[in-house]
């Protein structure tokens, strides 16, 4: 057998010795938040059916030789979107302000509270960190060999810089002891990354690269040049480039950048603080109070502005119900000023932080955060909805995949025995098989995005209304198993959608 030259910078997983096939489970954008501006992952019933239906499958089709690599693909905690940031006056770019380490704790800590716990226990847990933890523990009984790998996003990415934020994560979200990450895991990270094999709580790593599974998975702000940050070596437009990003730690997927001043300085600022402006100046002086009337109307819209995406089509929802609310009701101006004022707050500040521009692509900064300033001066509601519906249209542009530019498909890695290329980050899934005549087999090739696991808020058909749905999806590769003589490579994806009265609460 002819040995390949690895490309620059690419290390690959070195995986369990002595099994005879390996499975890979990938899962992404779980966004597990610690809810201060509303719940965006899936619910608990959701988490029990998955983890329980996939322990089932995974009990049935491996043996004590089998190694199952449960591959999380970043963005699984969500630390941008959160109120404590616009309650502190202190946001993730701002590393050096004394309160910033300690907002990243206190977020981790609620999200172990709302994500890790046992809902049995913990009225309001999603459970999803409880129940991968019980499948794995239960698999582990059954002799099988399961590692977890905690790949990096762009929400979570401030747990490369907070090592005891880090810590908790691997602990008591996943379930590791320090001395759980064993020599290969920490050595394979490390020359990945960069970093030091002695961290006790190593870095998460930006990417799976494993020729037995034909997959390549990472999770895609890569390519996204409002989510990475421009450094000294690298800029968006010069691809995939892991040698250069070493040398840097990975600097340009940790440091801050454009998308988090959007993220948690005008979405999540906008629904705190409106929350607050209700509970403050309009609740108290409101007459004629019912369970379902406007004011309990625009605070459910509120809590549930974060699952829409592009998250200016939340703020579109907003504006939209707050105009259609009954001028006859007294307690609608005083509810109408209340939310629109901080609307407009929220969007003066994010403009007027120096991050915003500072961080924001060229594009951005010479055309569009001129024309929003521009066009939010005048104080038209008409015109608060078109600028933020132009916003989401703009958002919600989905341009072609450059497939030829995708790590598994790059012509150096090809040859690696890469197939199949697998990433999150847009929250749009979808595939796409594809062909490349070199080298001559096979010549199939599959582009996978695995969307993301979460409640949405979907618009009806014809505009009439909207509706909160469930959606999620996983990726199931299988090797090929040494001991036959027949390949049974196979990969699967299982797409998740569900309705329900839990879901239809309002």
């Amino acid at each position: 057998m002819v040995e390949i030259r690895l490309p620059p910078g690419l290390v690959l997983w070195p995986g369990t010795k002595g099994v005879h096939q390996r499975i890979g489970v990938l899962i992404s954008d779980i966004h597990c938040t610690d809810c201060t501006v509303g719940n965006q992952t899936a619910d608990e019933t959701d988490w029990k059916s998955f983890f329980g239906e996939l322990e089932l499958k995974l009990d049935a089709s491996t043996t004590d030789a089998s190694e199952v690599v449960l591959i999380l693909n970043g963005d699984v905690v969500d630390l941008l979107r959160s109120g404590k940031w616009a309650a502190a006056n202190v946001y993730p770019w701002r590393r050096d302000d004394p309160g910033f380490g300690k907002i990243i704790l206190d977020i981790m800590h609620d999200i172990v509270e709302r994500h890790a716990s046992d809902p049995a226990k913990i009225s309001g847990s999603s459970g999803f960190f409880h129940y991968l933890r019980k499948m794995v523990e239960r698999l582990r009984q059954q002799t099988r060999h399961v590692t977890i790998i905690p790949i990096v996003g762009n929400h979570d990415k401030e747990l490369q810089v907070v090592p005891e934020a880090r810590e908790i994560y691997y602990r008591q979200c996943l379930g590791f002891a320090a001395d759980d990450l064993g020599a290969g895991y920490r050595e394979w990270v490390a020359r990945q990354m960069g970093s030091d094999t002695a961290d006790p709580w190593p870095l998460l790593p930006f990417y799976f690269a494993d020729p037995t599974l034909r997959l390549f998975a990472t999770h895609g702000q890569w390519r996204d040049n409002t989510n990475s940050r421009t450094t000294s070596r690298w800029k968006c437009r010069h691809g995939w480039q892991p040698q250069a990003w070493r040398q840097e730690q990975y600097r340009a997927f940790s440091d801050p950048c454009f998308g988090d001043t959007i993220a948690s300085g005008l979405l999540s600022g906008f629904i705190w603080n409106a929350t607050r402006a209700i509970e403050r100046d309009v609740i108290p002086f409101a007459i004629n109070r019912s369970g379902s009337d406007g004011i309990e109307h625009i605070r459910n819209v509120l809590r549930e502005m974060d699952l829409y995406r592009p998250a200016s089509r939340a703020v579109v929802r907003l504006l939209e119900e707050i105009g259609k609310l009954d001028r006859k009701d007294a307690n609608t101006p005083r509810l109408y000023k209340a939310v629109v004022d901080q609307y407009r707050l929220s969007l003066r500040l994010w403009l007027d932080q120096p991050e915003t521009f500072h961080a924001a692509p060229l594009i951005f900064r010479i055309v569009l955060l001129p024309v929003i300033s521009l066009l939010s001066r005048p104080h038209w509601a008409w015109l608060d909805t078109l600028l933020m519906r132009w916003m989401a249209n703009a958002s919600d542009r989905q341009g072609d995949t450059p497939y030829d530019k995708l790590p598994a498909f790059l012509a150096d890695y090809r040859p690696c025995g890469f197939h199949l290329h697998a990433e999150g980050h847009t929250h749009f899934a979808m595939e796409t098989d594809l062909r490349y005549s070199t080298p001559q087999q096979p010549r199939n090739y599959t582009y996978v995005n695995l969307g993301a696991w979460r409640n949405r808020i979907v618009q009806k058909f014809g505009n009439k209304g909207y509706r909160r749905r469930s959606a999620g999806r996983a990726l199931i590769v299988r090797s090929a198993d040494s001991g036959l003589a027949e390949s049974d490579y196979r990969f699967t994806l299982r797409d998740i959608t569900s309705w329900g009265d839990r879901l239809d609460r309002w």
